[in-house]
């Protein structure tokens, strides 16, 4: 979700269409602070699920890199394991950076209510973020969905590594010297891209809420 710049009047109409679709009960002074104090507690809460379901499906990424290692065993591959392995290391990697979108999209939606019941009850504390001179860091949800895609990249190119072996057997039979070769090239490349694809991660998005963390002036 990218935060976007409003100016007082368009902010002031997008707060009174918010409350009146809210339709908080009579008191509403301590109806939107229980609200807040819900908020913050979701918004804590996809944080932390986020993580747990990112850890539950590393578990599946363990588990097909130890069984691809397996599909090579004695200096013999078996391109019917790892076709099979890696069909499975794709669909878990794919389901887990749609999970992390997903868990994405939550935290957001708990943190655009912050944004919005905090005003009258604690400040703008969520929407302002001190910066300092090194700016801006990479989003970590954002590395995290980059560094899926990478494995999903890395698990198709294996099934298309097995797969041209089985349709061409001959591959199969190159000398030890050459397939090493190879495989240190396709190494070094992926590698390199891998790293400069993470490297260029997008920052936080905090749209206009940050501030010179010297001075308290918009940054940058």
């Amino acid at each position: 979700m990218t935060r976007t710049r409003l100016d007082p009047e368009q902010e002031k109409a997008r707060r009174k269409e918010y409350f009146l679709r809210l339709k908080l009960p009579e008191r509403p002074e301590g109806a939107q602070k229980a609200a807040l104090e819900r908020a913050h507690d979701l918004r804590r809460f996809e944080i932390e699920n986020y993580w747990r379901r990112a850890t539950y499906f590393w578990g599946f990424q363990l588990v097909a890199f130890g069984a691809l290692a397996l599909s090579a065993k004695d200096g013999r591959v078996y391109p019917h394991l790892a076709l099979f392995v890696a069909v499975l290391g794709a669909l878990t990697a794919y389901a887990a950076l749609l999970t992390a979108r997903g868990s994405k999209f939550w935290q957001e939606n708990w943190e655009a209510h912050v944004d919005l019941l905090e005003a009258e009850i604690e400040g703008c504390l969520h929407k302002t973020v001190p910066v300092r001179e090194a700016g801006l860091a990479p989003s970590v949800s954002r590395v995290n969905e980059r560094l899926l895609r990478l494995l999903l990249i890395g698990w198709l190119g294996v099934f298309a590594a097995a797969a041209a072996v089985l349709l061409f057997p001959a591959l199969g039979k190159l000398s030890v010297s050459v397939a090493g070769l190879a495989q240190v090239a396709l190494g070094f490349a992926a590698l390199g891209l891998g790293g400069g694809y993470l490297k260029r991660s997008p920052l936080s998005d905090v749209g206009d809420r940050t501030v010179r963390f010297d001075d308290f002036k918009p940054w940058p």
